[in-house]
């Protein structure tokens, strides 16, 4: 499935159309709270939207955003990778995630201005893939030498997921380009327990688009 997922982006968003599509690009930032991972995160990325056709006012968008590094730290009961049992331990955990989303943007509130510009409301349903990448270390808890002083596991392992996501935002158009801002949700698979769903991650993003073809 998710070799599968760069091919349907792209045939979505390169689709064949008789009416002139309209272009836009853009870059976006967001803060947010991350349930799945439990912590709070940051995102960069960017945009590439199409709106197929002037007889049409759904919006397609292919966005793509790193996440800031999140680091966890608990202590936990370990077996260490020499064998031996019930190590006292501190775990830290450093999490880098990377996603790709497919979205469809309808606008409810319209504004015409001048130049043929829009100024108004939207909102945005889509599903995308998130990758994780996991380094966990485990220090052992020696009282005598300090704490995190002798590393009794190491391991990193990948998670994959895919989610569904949801936005309202608003826009305001101008000759120089859109700046929009956005609250999103999204939701899918819980990483430490997929078979557990929920809501994943809640945030609020601000970005620029630039539109080739005025609306």
């Amino acid at each position: 499935m998710r070799a599968h997922l760069p091919l349907l982006f792209a045939a979505a968003l390169f689709a064949p159309c008789a009416a002139r599509a309209q272009w836009a690009v853009g870059l976006f930032g967001g803060l947010g709270q991350d349930q799945g991972w439990q912590g709070r995160s940051s995102w960069m990325g960017g945009l590439v939207e199409r709106r197929l056709g002037d007889s049409t006012s759904f919006v397609l968008r292919l966005s793509g955003l790193a996440l800031t590094p999140l680091e966890r730290v608990y202590g936990e009961t370990v077996v260490a990778d020499d064998g031996t049992t019930d190590v006292e331990a501190v775990m830290r955990e450093l999490i880098g995630r990377s996603a790709a989303m497919l979205s469809v943007r309808w606008p409810f509130l319209t504004v015409p201005c001048d130049g043929g510009y829009h100024r108004g409301a939207y909102v945005m349903a889509g599903a995308g893939w998130e990758h994780a990448r996991v380094r966990q270390t485990g220090y052992a808890v020696q009282e005598q030498v300090g704490p995190e002083s002798v590393v009794v596991r190491e391991r990193s392992w990948t998670v994959d997921r895919f989610v569904g996501a949801a936005a309202v935002g608003a826009q305001y158009g101008t000759r120089w380009g859109s700046p929009f801002l956005e609250v999103h949700m999204n939701a899918g698979p819980m990483p430490y327990d997929t078979g557990l769903w929920g809501i994943t991650l809640v945030g609020v993003q601000v970005g620029y688009r630039y539109v080739f073809v005025k609306r």
